[in-house]
């Protein structure tokens, strides 16, 4: 092993294959997830992922529930007739949601790995 000494006592941590260990190049690795790690979860991201998840159920109950009553015998429109209506567009938006919040764990597994 031909290792120039680092430090004043001239020792150096090397692996059984001779490498120099990473806190001794200087390298530094991400740190590995440990149990206090929710602590630093965005609780925007949180509410972002149960908003899109609840307009998408939201959106294809409305679907489901919603054919029954769609006529009222008094002439005015009903709530499920409207909630039903806008069941496509929270989907759509709920798919959106989730769509972008993909693309954002992409983004921040990119920077911690790339």
């Amino acid at each position: 092993m031909n290792q120039p000494p680092s430090g004043a006592t001239g020792f150096r941590e090397v692996d059984r294959d001779g490498n120099p260990l990473p806190h001794e190049t200087g390298a530094t690795e991400p740190p590995a997830w440990t149990p206090g790690a929710w602590a630093a979860v965005n609780p925007f991201i949180v509410v972002l992922w149960l908003f899109a998840s609840g307009l998408i159920a939201g959106g294809t109950a409305a679907f489901f529930y919603g054919m029954g009553n769609q006529f009222s015998p008094n002439g005015q429109v009903p709530v499920s007739f409207l909630v039903l209506t806008n069941a496509p567009y929270a989907i759509l938006l709920g798919i959106a949601a989730l769509l972008c919040l993909l693309f954002w764990h992409a983004l921040q597994w990119q920077k911690r790995h790339g």
